[in-house]
């Protein structure tokens, strides 16, 4: 469902249920959320935005890092920092955080099977040579 804005802000909301729709006393529908978990504010999105770019300058720190640093700690740094960035967005700015266990299930399903399809074919690939 997507969200809807009554004509008249002023009215009285009215709940709908566990969590599941804000509705006026006119009968207009305001906002719904079918899962019962609240939608971030805007407050929460600014603090996820802000958590993205320090973890995105950390990075930025880390790619230039020389010396006696061993080059696979960089990249396993890299690679947990791009992780957790991506959870960040995918949880709150792509909504998987809200939405019902089904789209989560099918999003994991692609996160999953993307690389393995992957290794597949490289492997494919690799043993074709021979």
């Amino acid at each position: 469902m997507t969200d809807q804005i009554t004509a008249d802000p002023s009215a009285e909301l009215v709940p709908l249920g566990e969590g599941t729709a804000l509705a006026t006393a006119g009968g207009g529908v305001l906002a719904t959320q079918p899962h019962g978990k609240p939608h971030p504010t805007p407050r929460q999105y600014v603090l996820v935005a802000v958590v993205l770019v320090v973890i995105t300058g950390i990075e930025i720190a880390t790619s230039y890092l020389e010396g006696d640093v061993n080059d696979n700690l960089i990249i396993v740094a890299l690679g947990v920092m791009a992780a957790v960035k991506f959870f960040l967005v995918v949880a709150w700015f792509m909504h998987l955080r809200t939405d019902s266990k089904v789209l989560r299930r099918f999003f994991l399903c692609g996160l999953i099977a993307a690389p393995i399809l992957y290794m597949v074919v490289l492997l494919m690939l690799h043993f074709a040579r021979y």
